[in-house]
């Protein structure tokens, strides 16, 4: 996968050699591994393990060398070979990785192991969300994605930026010289950059950028400006013919911009920012709308990952200030990076530091809220540099989910908005009664109607075709009822929710005892118990909302022990009932009445001599409150 070079470094010994020339002889795996020389240094170690030999270093360096060529499921395999047998010398990163490339190849619950051994490795609590499955949150839409013409078999194509009305991307095609330079870490070519038109989906006239922008070692991950004048891309740190090195002798990523010449309106001479440095690498460079704002991917220090993404304020292609990273509400333990900032001020990018399913998934900053774009824009592969045109919902991604994990591809894809259904439901707060014939409003925050009408006789009413994503106030109303408001956050899913209305009024005969759990009584006791004292309260409160409410409370026992006893009983429990409400609720003694029925009125079959079970002859001992009038 081309596109992981982006993320890291490269060894000034690994640089480039030519392929028609002979291959020096093999180094040890080790130097070869240090040197990023990947596919060399597996073919050792891999002889080495079929030889019967094992190592925690062994185990470990094979899922790294397969981890950082995108290989999931072999770096999967040797990750668990290491855990299994060396566990007391697992390191926090491998951990991580592991867990990575255990959800590449979508078995989530172990990943999710990983990452809790993970984190008890390391210090400072890191908060980012692992999900089973890819997570919570998704981005509303349905996209459509299709693999675009553009993309060359046994080449990686990838990084599709607007280019005026071009695309412009990277790639490490071949361009027909006689030799062709090779990097050792994946065995494929250097990256250059590519124009290319594109009309109706159909792509032609594919150019190599001219100018001196492409070199002979990697450029990529280009954004042009607003106006067209400046072009800002990744590039080797390589200026004016010099090959430049860190201390430890590897090769960083700088960002470089060129200006156009006035002219000939031929790009210039790069000049790399002063945001760059030759001890870490600094990728991916993204703008904002108004062109004040440059987003970048570094392993500066003072991160929190891999690869995080920072920000630094422009004037021109002059840098004003420091870069500032963007935090962990963005950044992850892991590799963040690709970013790309859309029309609207959406901060898309490129992460396998979070919920995901697999590998490198994209994922928006929206509000200061993190969302992942979900299936098929991510898949179980790495998925990269997503740019949208809002106008037409429009765009580019680059996958390797068709290839060999090294071979990435530029798709093309449309985002149909995402529409639902929405169905409000309207009932009596009191007597929990469904309703018809209410008014319904559904309005946008700017408190616009969107679309009203009554509920049906089922007392529902769905709203069609409701936009996904935004914040909704549902209003509903009925005559002799309050007016009352809801919000509600529509998802793809359909929605359903629930309005109640409170009513001026109670209608007579009412059992206000459905509103309340049953009151209880000791045995051969007429005492408020703290339980029915709670229940009683509800009672109290209606009263109170309903100044003019007048009730009659009907007091009830089950059939066991003496008739008249049981009418006396009902009756000293009628008589507490009723003195508990007066007093403790402050209720006019005119407005409630009652008595007790003892076991005369039984809602079953347990009259004397039948046999019934505590639950049967609970049923019986109850109290109800009568609605009179209102």
């Amino acid at each position: 996968m081309k596109h992981i070079l982006l993320f890291l470094t490269f060894a000034l010994a690994l640089i480039s050699f030519d392929v028609n020339a002979q291959e020096r002889e093999l180094e040890r795996a080790n130097k070869k591994f240090d040197q990023y020389a990947f596919v060399d240094s597996q073919k050792i170690y891999l002889k080495v393990a079929e030889e019967g030999y094992a190592s925690a270093e062994l185990f470990g360096k094979l899922g790294d060398s397969f981890y950082y060529n995108a290989d999931y499921a072999e770096a999967a395999q040797w990750y668990g070979k290491l855990v299994e047998a060396y566990a007391d010398q697992v390191t926090p990163e491998q951990y991580f990785r592991y867990a990575q490339s255990l959800r590449a190849i979508e078995r989530y619950d172990t990943s999710l192991e990983m990452i809790a051994l993970y984190k008890a490795g390391t210090s400072g609590g890191d908060e980012q969300i692992y999900e089973n499955g890819g997570g919570q949150n998704y981005v509303a839409g349905t996209y459509s994605v299709e693999k675009l013409g553009i993309n060359k078999t046994g080449y990686s194509d990838f990084g599709a930026a607007y280019y005026g009305e071009q695309i412009l991307f990277a790639s490490t095609r071949d361009t027909g010289v006689f030799s062709t330079r090779i990097h050792l870490w994946n065995k494929q070519p250097f990256l250059d950059l590519y124009t290319a038109d594109v009309k109706s989906g159909k792509v032609t006239n594919v150019q190599k950028l001219t100018g001196p922008v492409n070199t002979s070692y990697h450029e990529s991950n280009a954004v042009l400006n607003a106006d067209g004048t400046r072009l800002y891309f990744t590039r080797n740190n390589y200026s004016k013919e010099q090959f430049k090195t860190s201390k430890n002798n590897t090769n960083k990523l700088k960002i470089y911009v060129s200006a156009r010449n006035d002219s000939t309106s031929e790009w210039g001479e790069a000049k790399e920012l002063p945001i760059n440095s030759d001890e870490f690498s600094t990728s991916h460079p993204a703008l904002s709308p108004d062109g004040k704002t440059l987003y970048f991917a570094s392993d500066r220090p003072g991160g929190y990952g891999e690869s995080d993404l920072w920000s630094v304020s422009l004037e021109g292609d002059a840098v004003l200030g420091e870069p500032s990273n963007l935090g962990p509400t963005v950044n992850t333990p892991g590799r963040d990076g690709f970013p790309y900032v859309s029309q609207l001020g959406l901060l898309y990018f490129s992460s396998d530091g979070r919920a995901g399913l697999g590998g490198l998934d994209v994922f928006v900053l929206n509000e200061n809220k993190i969302q992942t774009l979900g299936s098929p824009i991510n898949s179980t592969s790495d998925d990269f540099a997503f740019v949208i045109n809002e106008s037409d919902n429009t765009g580019y991604l680059s996958s390797n989910r068709a290839n060999d994990p090294l071979d990435d591809d530029i798709y093309s894809f449309l985002k149909q908005p995402c529409e639902t259904m929405l169905t409000v439901t309207i009932i009596d707060d009191v007597t929990k009664k469904v309703l018809s014939q209410a008014q319904v409003e559904i309005r946008n925050e700017q408190n616009e109607i969107l679309n009203s009408g009554l509920t049906s006789g089922m007392s529902e009413y769905s709203f069609n075709q409701i936009p996904c994503g935004d914040v909704y106030f549902v209003r509903a109303s009925k005559e002799g009822y309050s007016t009352e408001e809801q919000s509600i956050e529509v998802s793809e899913d359909e929605e359903e929710i629930t309005i109640a209305l409170i009513p001026e009024k109670i209608e007579a005969g009412f059992d206000l005892a459905v509103l309340i759990e049953p009151i209880y009584f000791d045995f051969d006791k007429s005492n408020i118990r703290p339980d029915a004292a709670v229940e009683l309260q509800k009672i109290i409160q209606i009263l109170k909302e309903y100044p003019g409410l007048r009730i009659d409370v009907r007091s009830h026992t089950d059939s066991r022990g003496d008739d008249d006893y049981n009418m006396a009983l009902s009756q000293r429990r009628n008589e507490s009932t009723i003195k508990y409400i007066i007093e403790e609720g402050g209720i006019s003694a005119d407005r409630i009445s009652g008595r007790g029925y003892g076991e005369s009125q039984l809602l079953n079959e347990c009259s004397n001599g039948v046999a019934c079970s505590e639950e049967q002859h609970q049923l019986n001992r109850r109290s109800q409150f009568i609605v009179l009038d209102n």
